[in-house]
């Protein structure tokens, strides 16, 4: 069961007054009528299987924070990162991909304590510069591996994943950023279910983010299902994912 978390909106407030205002277009109608327009500041969590989109996701919102001159900080635990993506996006949309790939600030984490520790390096920077967008891409791939490890026990483990949700969360608050977040996901194992996985480590990721996304792959298209939001209604519409990044599904 998702449950929304009552987010301080007058802590946020008091963040940056250049980003009070910030909304960020998706550069697709569908994914907008979801969003009521973009992403706006705050913790967004999209989760689904493999090719449904995620990383394509987090690429074009990097594009899409440089045309609204921002700056975006890509924290990568997959090894997911492409920059010949961001270099075919840009091309497609005559976008000079040598000043567009200099906006995005790519950092590789290999464990959970290497995550936690590149986000007291994302506060500190964050003081002093345009970025806006905070993607991690996945949140829990690590959390998920460290599950099935025999030295390390379920409450340290726990208790690592909060850390870390916890900061980002403060960073996300403080500096009233927009935090995209993908997750991994295992089956939902209740019979009949509308949504047939969920993100791993569900039970803790609920008390933090304010919406989440959750991508579908069916034959020819994909869908975004808005499944759970603190303001925003349920929703579900369909997608492609061509060269030219996240577009609509219009039936011929």
């Amino acid at each position: 069961m998702f449950s929304s978390r009552i987010i301080d909106l007058e802590g946020m407030l008091k963040g940056n007054k250049h980003r009070e205002n910030y909304l960020l277009p998706t550069g697709s109608t569908h994914f907008n009528m979801i969003l009521e327009g973009g992403f706006h500041p705050g913790m967004h969590l999209i989760f689904g299987a493999n090719r449904t989109g995620k990383t394509q996701i987090c690429h074009q919102m990097c594009l899409q924070a440089y045309n609204t001159s921002s700056n975006s900080i890509y924290i990568d635990s997959e090894n997911t990162f492409r920059p010949e993506r961001i270099k075919e996006l840009c091309t497609a949309r005559g976008v000079d991909e040598e000043e567009a790939l200099k906006s995005i600030l790519v950092a590789k984490v290999l464990s959970n304590s290497t995550l936690f520790l590149k986000l007291n390096e994302v506060d500190k920077k964050l003081e002093k510069s345009n970025t806006k967008l905070l993607i991690i891409d996945s949140i829990n791939n690590h959390f998920r591996v460290d599950q099935g490890a025999n030295n390390i026990t379920q409450n340290v483990l726990k208790k690592s994943f909060l850390k870390i949700l916890q900061k980002l969360s403060d960073i996300t608050q403080k500096h009233n950023i927009i935090s995209l977040v993908t997750a991994q996901i295992s089956p939902n194992f209740i019979e009949n279910p509308i949504i047939k996985e969920n993100p791993v480590g569900l039970q803790f990721l609920n008390h933090f983010f304010s919406e989440f996304l959750y991508l579908i792959r069916n034959s020819d298209k994909n869908y975004i299902h808005l499944v759970n939001s603190k303001s925003l209604p349920e929703n579900k519409l369909p997608f492609i994912i061509t060269s030219s990044g996240i577009e609509d599904y219009i039936k011929s």
